[in-house]
């Protein structure tokens, strides 16, 4: 500390130090400290200009500001190269969140091409001053200038796609630009054109044989690469081969990285951020490792293409099924292929290129819960066989499908965005669906009156009790609870839940599965007593009743496994917590009805499934009135029945209605066979995941069994309290499945 000194004959600066800290150590940690005389305008008048800390246009103490890099340099073709693969790494880090100016936006050559805005194509070049007609051949304007032209076109599509769809900034994407057009106005057209030129002149130079074909590697990667966002933004299925191609070059470019050498000059520089329209502060640059760059380019291509399976998909809960698998994969797919999912639905102005919104809404009734009903038959078109009173009731339903469609979509985009936005964005929309539901209950009422519907005794016929199928409102209320299962079962895969709440999240998750499957019964009930009382029906309609029927029991199957293996972890982390071998932490400023509520706050809005109080909760799920040795029988008997229920989950495929024959052939030209062969090939990445999330949740069933054989042998040795219990994380090998946490118990 500099000694007091007087600098002015009226002033003199004293050390207040050892005052200031004594004042400050009798605070205690966390007050916030305010002088009411200070205010935000004397506080941001406080902020020095110049100061390079706080000022980030700040070139006062920069000597180098004034040094200009020299595109007049003649550049190597390893140096082009170094180049080339620096702006890949770069353009990975964009596409996975990071914005323009940490990435792209810091190499100078962009910045050249990109500003002053060019014009027109030629505008876009590095020495703008020199007219394009003369100086010799480069490498700089003749191969690197049409491989960064490919690129940013690229990025271009990519945000085109991406700002056209649900997605969320700082999150999923960063699409400032920062005033600087990404090429919008030159088509990719004209871009291929410059790409093939500089091809042609590559191959004709005499430059040495391997970085010569290591510079035509990359020109024609980014040409497929170009090709494959072009065919994706005009809605254009890609072919399978462009595939292959693209990760041809990219693994010859990954094997020929060691040959680009790094530029003399600075290339790279955070200095243009000064020249961008930024209101944030100069951030570090951003490039991802080569390692790490060229997985992530591979995978963004495969799912790119792979992406367009899903439009061969005809049935609605297929192709949510199609879509959770597709997006929940281990390494989750980009956020332009997430982005491309969404672009599906609305392909065309049809859902999946085929289908209008009411269409895809009405096939799913019609298989799920009202398969012969009047109201859905083909025959339905023709107004005069409809009386007065039905026909509006007809022209009520169409205008409430009509207005609840949007809703119906978003699920499916609500799937493609990143994993904890998914959980929370179904928070929301389930209050969403519990007023649509309640809605349709109204609609059903007048459905009933118009079409003469009759009511049937359920559940228990001897009781006398009649009632009516409400078969709209139980479609909503089907996928309602699909949405609360998601929820849970998130929860648990986001790591939300603390270990000691797992007891109770797993009860309540088995409950929301009791509950559907009663609802699925309910349905099931219904559709065979209105197939029963009209056996004179033609085939056809008999046809559609069993198809409803065994779609019914495919969702209970899933669910009846689902609901078993969640009991019986609720039953072994019952154990855990009588013996203590879960460690509940200590929350001063909480208490258990706080965090229950909290975990249900999705849930308590809702009219049905009624929320379920704190107090009840608890007892209920406590199994108070059970011995360990009852509770563990319990377990091992619903986690054998788990595994015998994923095993025949297994056994069936994973879509219910066969798949679309391939656009790209002609309709009906494939033998048996060969549609066949087509439909395995063009599945696989939806099966493939499918299966994997199926045997996962077995494996977790192998686990659980474990866990309940290491219980009941501590349990009959009495050495329970020499039990050690250790929770896995999501991501580790011990996690075989992201929504089931099996603790891993050791003596």
């Amino acid at each position: 500390m500099f000694p007091a000194r007087i600098i002015h004959p009226n002033v003199q600066i004293n050390d207040i130090s050892g005052q200031f800290r004594n004042a400050a150590s009798t605070l205690q940690p966390g007050k916030l400290v305010k002088d009411e005389h200070f205010t935000l305008f004397e506080a941001v008048s406080a902020l020095e200009i110049g100061d390079p800390k706080m000022d980030s246009g700040s070139v006062a103490f920069d000597p180098d500001n004034e040094i200009e890099f020299d595109f007049s340099t003649t550049i190597s073709p390893e140096e082009t190269i170094w180049l080339m693969d620096e702006l890949l790494c770069r353009e990975v880090a964009w596409h996975k969140g990071y914005p323009l100016s940490q990435t792209l936006f810091t190499s100078v050559h962009i910045d050249r091409l990109l500003w002053p805005e060019p014009k027109r194509l030629s505008d876009a070049r590095f020495l703008r001053e020199t007219p394009v007609t003369t100086g010799p051949p480069s490498l700089l304007e003749d191969v690197f200038r049409p491989y960064c032209l490919a690129l940013v076109k690229a990025c271009d599509l990519v945000l085109g796609m991406v700002m056209s769809q649900h997605y969320y900034e700082e999150e999923d994407f960063a699409s400032q630009i920062f005033n600087r057009p990404l090429l919008h106005t030159f088509s990719p057209d004209e871009i291929l054109s410059e790409l093939q030129i500089a091809q042609a002149r590559l191959s004709q130079s005499d430059l040495p044989t391997e970085p010569k074909e290591a510079l035509v590697d990359r020109l024609s990667v980014r040409s497929s690469f170009l090709k494959l966002l072009n065919t994706c933004s005009a809605g254009d299925r890609p072919e399978e081969s462009l595939h292959d191609e693209c990760i041809a070059f990219l693994d010859r470019i990954e094997a020929t990285t060691n040959l680009g050498h790094a530029v003399p000059t600075e290339a790279f520089t955070l200095k243009i951020q000064r020249k961008l329209a930024s209101s944030v502060p100069p951030r570090p640059m951003i490039a991802i490792e080569r390692p790490k760059a060229f997985p992530f380019f591979r995978q963004l291509i495969t799912d790119t293409i792979t992406a367009f399976q899903l439009l061969d998909v005809s049935f609605s809960a297929d192709l949510l099924v199609a879509y959770q698998q597709f997006t929940a994969q281990e390494r989750q797919p980009a956020v332009y292929v997430r982005a491309l999912l969404q672009a599906f639905l609305y392909l065309n102005n049809h859902v999946l290129g085929r289908y209008s919104p009411k269409d895809f809404i009405l096939q799913d009734m019609r298989i799920l819960v009202l398969p012969t009903h009047r109201l859905l038959c083909s025959s339905g078109q023709d107004d005069e066989i409809f009386t007065d009173a039905q026909f509006n009731v007809v022209s009520h339903f169409d205008m409430f499908i009509d207005r609840t469609a949007e809703s119906f979509l978003n699920l499916f985009r609500t799937v493609c965005l990143n994993r904890p936005r998914v959980r929370r964005t179904i928070c929301h929309a389930a209050q969403e669906w519990d007023q649509i539901q309640a809605e349709a209950e109204d609609l059903d009422t007048l459905i009933q009156s118009a079409f003469g519907e009759q009511p049937i005794p359920y559940p228990d016929p001897a009781d006398g009790a009649m009632t009516f199928s409400y078969s709209l409102s139980s479609w909503f209320y089907h996928y309602k609870l699909i949405q609360l299962r998601t929820i849970v079962q998130m929860g648990f895969e986001l790591s939300i839940y603390a270990p000691h709440e797992c007891r109770s999240m797993y009860w309540y998750l088995s409950f929301l599965c009791g509950t559907h499957m009663s609802h699925l019964e309910r349905i099931s009930y219904f559709v065979s007593s209105a197939a029963a009382s009209s056996q004179s029906r033609p085939d056809p309609a008999q046809q559609a009743v069993q198809r409803t029927l065994h779609h019914l029991y495919r969702q209970f199957t899933f669910l009846k496994a689902t609901e078993s293996l969640a009991k019986s972890l609720h039953r072994i982390f019952v154990i855990l917590e009588r013996h203590s071998l879960l460690v509940k932490p200590n929350f001063p400023y909480s208490s258990d009805k706080m965090r229950y509520e909290l975990r249900m706050r999705p849930f308590l809005p809702l009219a049905i499934p009624e929320p379920i109080g704190e107090d009840v909760a608890s007892h209920v799920s406590s199994l108070a009135g059970l011995s360990d040795e009852e509770v563990l029988e319990q377990a091992a008997a619903m986690n054998q029945v788990a595994r015998r229920a994923w095993e025949e989950v297994l056994r069936e495929p994973w879509h219910t209605e066969p798949l679309e024959p391939e656009q790209s052939g002609t309709p009906g030209s494939l033998g048996q066979n060969e549609k066949a062969k087509g439909d395995e090939g063009r599945t696989k990445v939806v099966e493939r995941e499918w299966t994997k999330d199926v045997r996962n949740s077995m494996k977790s069933c192998i686990g659980t069994g474990i866990a309940i054989s290491t219980l009941n042998k501590a349990l009959k040795e009495r050495k329970m309290g020499r039990l050690q219990v250790e929770m896995p994380i999501g991501g580790e090998r011990d996690r075989w499945h992201v929504a089931w946490v099996v603790p891993k118990i050791k003596n």
